[in-house]
């Protein structure tokens, strides 16, 4: 590839890096994020043509949706959007203005931006009109963060290793040995049946049992289950249910009713999220086939991402200390290559993945034309 696709993939790369680092912090709400993936983006926003920074921001995207396993689930359009409106509203201000605004200003339109878009697609793909009582606590959160973001990627401008090397153009970058692994076809097509299967369910108790099922295929898959984020999930469908009153009132505190059709709902509603979400992983698990000169970016960034981690982790000193040796070892390529550190490649019984992902179908229809 060429010099500026690899620095293209280089600076996605390290916003999966600070995105993993965010992963570690319990949310409210699932979508709801710091930013710190934005730190990069917000360094680099003198470094690139509109174009190479519109790819950039689609490989954030994606390379986040493939680290969470969230690709093929409702949060890569909320993420998507998040990051689209955001990245774009920071570089037409700096095209814009230049000089004339900092990457402070720029960290808060964006922000601003992102927050509104997130909103705006999660009550039109999960949440209901009811998400947007969320809205002063996620702009507050959103803006106190991204002045905190834009605070120290001045201080990274100013004192990094990596952007000096940018501004010069002086930047070169080894490309990664990457893992070859084999796609899995039979794991991806029995996840696709499951995630069809899973939106034709209404009935608590199935999704209930489909549930379970699904935290069994993404076991199988050998993919971390993690507790936090469905919790989560639930508890802020819940909350958010109070403010959509439906059927039965069980409970009432001043202006506040506690319905049974409402709880009904919002439950539904998360345990389906939480199964799309799992049976998203299980796709991710399969290693799906890239291939192509654009979809060439997507390896070429996880390849990358995964040498960041190894170095950051490895890494002595201080945050920016520790920064600036996982960038610039990653960039020469001087340390051990994580393809060759003995990792053992875990295989998915196909039979038992797809015997489950039938049972889920099952399932599905005695939902759908028995109860």
């Amino acid at each position: 590839m060429s010099r500026i696709e690899r620095k293209i993939a280089f600076v996605a790369a390290s916003t999966l890096l600070c995105a993993t680092l965010e992963y570690l912090i319990p949310k409210p709400l699932p979508f709801l994020k710091l930013g710190l993936a934005n730190l990069p983006l917000l360094v680099c926003l003198d470094y690139f043509t509109f174009k190479q920074f519109f790819i950039l921001l689609i490989l954030k995207s994606i390379g986040q949706g493939f680290v969470s396993g969230t690709l093929f689930s409702y949060l890569i359009l909320i993420s998507l959007a998040g990051t689209l409106s955001s990245g774009i509203m920071m570089k037409v201000l700096k095209n814009l203005f230049k000089d004339k605004i900092s990457v402070i200003g720029c960290s808060l339109a964006g922000a601003f931006a992102s927050n509104l878009s997130q909103l705006e697609v999660a009550s039109l793909v999960a949440y209901g009109k009811a998400i947007w009582v969320a809205a002063p606590l996620m702009l507050s959160i959103g803006l106190a963060s991204s002045l905190v973001l834009g605070i120290l990627a001045y201080i990274y401008q100013e004192k990094g290793t990596i952007p000096s090397l940018l501004k010069q153009d002086t930047l070169e970058l080894s490309l990664p040995l990457m893992e070859e692994r084999e796609h899995n076809g039979t794991v991806a097509l029995a996840s696709l049946a499951c995630i069809v299967s899973i939106l034709f369910v209404d009935n608590l108790i199935i999704l209930v049992l489909i549930t379970v099922l699904m935290y069994l295929l993404q076991h199988f898959a050998h993919r971390r289950i993690l507790m936090v984020p469905p919790v989560m999930l639930v508890i802020s469908m819940l909350i958010l249910s109070l403010f959509e009153p439906n059927g039965k009132v069980l409970l009432s505190v001043g202006s506040v009713a506690v319905t049974q059709g409402a709880l009904n709902i919002a439950m539904i509603k998360a345990l389906r999220l939480i199964c799309l979400l799992s049976a998203s992983q299980c796709i991710s698990a399969s290693n799906p086939n890239l291939q192509g000169r654009t979809t060439a970016y997507i390896p070429l960034t996880l390849g990358y991402f995964n040498l960041l981690s190894s170095s950051f982790k490895a890494g002595t000193g201080s945050l920016t200390e520790r920064v600036d040796q996982a960038l610039l070892k990653t960039a020469q390529g001087d340390h051990p290559m994580a393809s060759k550190q003995g990792r053992n490649i875990q295989t998915i019984s196909k039979p038992l993945f797809v015997l489950i992902s039938l049972l889920i179908a099952s399932l599905a229809i005695v939902s759908k034309y028995i109860i």
